[in-house]
């Protein structure tokens, strides 16, 4: 069993919050990258995670509070990486980012409606779900419920095929990850993944391995928004150049 399958795996025994500590109402992430989107810019969502089984750990940055600043000044919207045993999240980690005033989105290996429910009332706007992971079925019922309850899934994709599996709804987000995850490589095929969605109208997210050496060429690919983890925690020049290559691209 790969990493991935055993998070999985261990979600029948996950901790399920019950107690509301969501702050203010849901701000829908989709409509912030709609909005870039209609204005010619790209959207950046900045993410949270203390260390990853690929390897990465952060060496600035260990608690959400320290990560405000960041998110304050370049980030559009915050990713948190909620998986207690292999990334050291929490779903509490939400609390003290719900005063910034942007959408934040749940990372994390969801494949029931009770973390779905989780999040809502953590105060998360948005949630992932990993298709290579899970069959058409669920995700259409897990995409279905999340919406209903005003919030926005994010679905993404590794291997082309999966993307077939992706309801065809336009309020879906979805999202292609150059990380390979079951085997934890970086495998980048952005152009193939642009080609799978041609003729969908659905905002589109590239996720994973963003970094200075392909920052510009990254930006000018027909994606809408980018979900970038491991740079911002741990290079602060690589912060500079994005606000440099998008010009002053956060909102006002």
């Amino acid at each position: 069993m790969g990493t991935v399958e055993s998070i999985y795996a261990r979600n029948e025994n996950r901790k399920i919050y019950s107690e509301r500590i969501r702050e203010r109402p849901v701000i829908s992430m989709a409509n912030r990258i709609g909005r870039k989107r209609s204005m010619g810019k790209k959207f950046f969502i900045l993410e949270f995670k203390r260390q990853s089984p690929s390897g990465f750990k952060s060496t600035t940055i260990n608690d959400p509070e320290s990560f405000k600043e960041k998110i304050a000044i370049y980030g559009d919207a915050m990713s948190v990486l909620t998986e207690p045993d292999y990334f050291k999240g929490s779903i509490e980690d939400a609390i003290p980012l719900q005063d910034l005033g942007k959408p934040i989105l749940m990372k994390d290996f969801i494949d029931r409606k009770a973390m779905i429910d989780m999040a809502y009332i953590s105060g998360f706007d948005a949630y992932l779900l990993i298709a290579d992971f899970l069959g058409r079925e669920k995700l259409e019922e897990l995409c279905k419920y999340g919406i209903e309850m005003g919030m926005d899934p994010l679905v993404e994709f590794h291997h082309m095929e999966s993307a077939g599996k992706i309801p065809d709804d336009d309020r879906i987000i979805i999202g292609y990850n150059r990380r390979n995850l079951k085997t934890l490589t970086m495998e980048p095929e952005e152009e193939r993944a642009l080609s799978v969605l041609r003729g969908r109208d659905n905002l589109k997210v590239l996720e994973s391995g963003m970094n200075s050496s392909n920052l510009r060429r990254s930006l000018e690919m027909d994606f809408d928004a980018y979900l970038i983890g491991t740079s911002v925690l741990n290079d602060q020049n690589f912060l500079n150049e994005i606000k440099e290559t998008e010009g002053n691209y956060h909102d006002e």
